[in-house]
């Protein structure tokens, strides 16, 4: 990910950014953002003994793969802290984080597809019709 837009995620998510997200492509950005701003929404709900500041009732860590990034959260409250209603939204932002970087492009962002190796190529990933490499190679 651009170090610029990292550093800006970081002051902005800045109990919710780790350090993992770095290594999105800079494709995703959207899908991270989405995340993020899910997961902050989510923090601001709960118990009114929370000590001001408290935004980590989880931490999140992102693991990039070519076809996709997953992100994973870690309860951070016991568990009788957590309302069944907030559980249920953060498994729904994870999935749709997963999903969304499935269906976007890993470099520009736009509406992308999978694109798997084809005999002899070593690019696979998620990528728009402009920067599928394999469609640079059959030109």
């Amino acid at each position: 990910m651009n170090k610029d837009i990292a550093d800006r995620l970081r002051g902005e998510y800045e109990y919710l950014f780790h350090d993992s997200m770095r290594d999105l492509p800079d494709g995703w950005t959207e899908p991270l953002v989405n995340l993020l701003e899910r997961m902050y929404r989510l923090s601001t709900v709960g118990p009114g003994n929370m000590a001001p500041g408290t935004i980590t009732w989880c931490q999140l860590r992102v693991e990039v793969y070519q076809s996709s990034a997953m992100a994973f959260a870690s309860p951070m409250m016991q568990s009788h802290h957590w309302h069944p209603d907030r559980a249920v939204a953060c498994i729904e932002a994870l999935a749709e984080f997963l999903g969304a970087t499935q269906e976007t492009c890993s470099v520009c962002g736009s509406e992308g597809h999978l694109r798997m190796r084809i005999f002899g190529s070593s690019n696979e990933g998620v990528f728009c019709d402009q920067h599928n490499p394999e469609a640079a190679n059959e030109a």
